[in-house]
């Protein structure tokens, strides 16, 4: 596989499919090329488009460097698209989306356009926000090597996953593993949502140099609290249009999300 060497010198695993228009596709957390929702849609969306996706750093095939900070992914987003021929189209799903949003502010000139799905905001009392505790706790848990605890709060305190869900985690056995492999990661999809999970709006001055043109969309089947968070964001957004998917998820299909990057990003 090839890699991209970032601006701190991290080799950053990816792959490239397909012809027509670039676009990169940036993952949530627990997730990179090998697991997720990107992997599906990269195939699919390969049959117009030519995706790139990859490991975020610190996954998969790709490198890390302490000390970690969100300007170093925005960094490896950067090399990739120079991978691409210096710009391209990206999107982000999740906390993947924050990144993006972060790269297209940060980057100017390299993200042709945007699209962004779910990015798991707190905006209102819909939901208990992200307690100011959690991300000590998941550092805490880190550092003793409990990595399985640590995935197991973020799926209570972040992703407000039942109970009974969370605790049955481990029977999964594969996916279970997959995500302990990477646990030591979630800290960095913390920073990247930085405080943007304590129920407040979203600031309208965060992202007024986001000015490319972006698509905001959710699942009609999605918890109130993402669908109020990507309403409001296509709002704050200088240049960005809304859209719900019929009968999507948080896990949104492939064969539902493909048409709509498509035709998106053909506009």
């Amino acid at each position: 596989m090839p890699t991209a060497t970032s601006r701190d010198g991290t080799p950053i695993g990816y792959s490239r499919d397909g012809s027509g228009p670039a676009v990169v596709l940036v993952d949530g957390a627990l997730c990179h090329r090998a697991v997720g929702p990107n992997r599906r849609l990269a195939e699919r969306l390969s049959r117009d488009l030519t995706v790139f996706t990859y490991d975020r750093r610190g996954r998969g095939e790709s490198g890390d460097a302490a000390p970690y900070a969100v300007a170093r992914e925005v960094e490896d987003l950067g090399a990739l698209i120079d991978a691409a021929g210096g710009s391209a189209n990206v999107y982000g799903i999740s906390s993947g989306g924050a990144l993006a949003m972060e790269a297209a502010k940060r980057l100017p000139g390299k993200v042709a356009a945007l699209a962004l799905y779910e990015i798991p905001f707190v905006v209102d009392d819909t939901r208990p926000p992200v307690s100011k505790d959690f991300p000590g706790q998941l550092e805490r848990f880190l550092a003793a090597g409990q990595r399985g605890a640590a995935v197991k709060l973020f799926m209570r305190d972040a992703v407000r996953l039942p109970s009974v869900l969370v605790a049955a985690m481990p029977l999964f056995v594969g996916g279970w593993k997959k995500n302990k492999a990477i646990a030591h990661t979630l800290p960095y999809d913390v920073a990247v949502m930085g405080d943007g999970q304590r129920g407040e709006a979203v600031p309208a001055d965060r992202w007024r140099a986001v000015t490319v043109p972006t698509l905001v969309a959710c699942g009609e089947k999605s918890p109130d609290w993402v669908r109020h968070a990507a309403a409001q964001l296509s709002q704050v957004l200088p240049n960005a249009r809304h859209r719900t998917l019929a009968g999507q998820r948080h896990y949104v299909k492939p064969d539902a999300m493909a048409p709509v990057l498509v035709e998106f990003f053909a506009a």
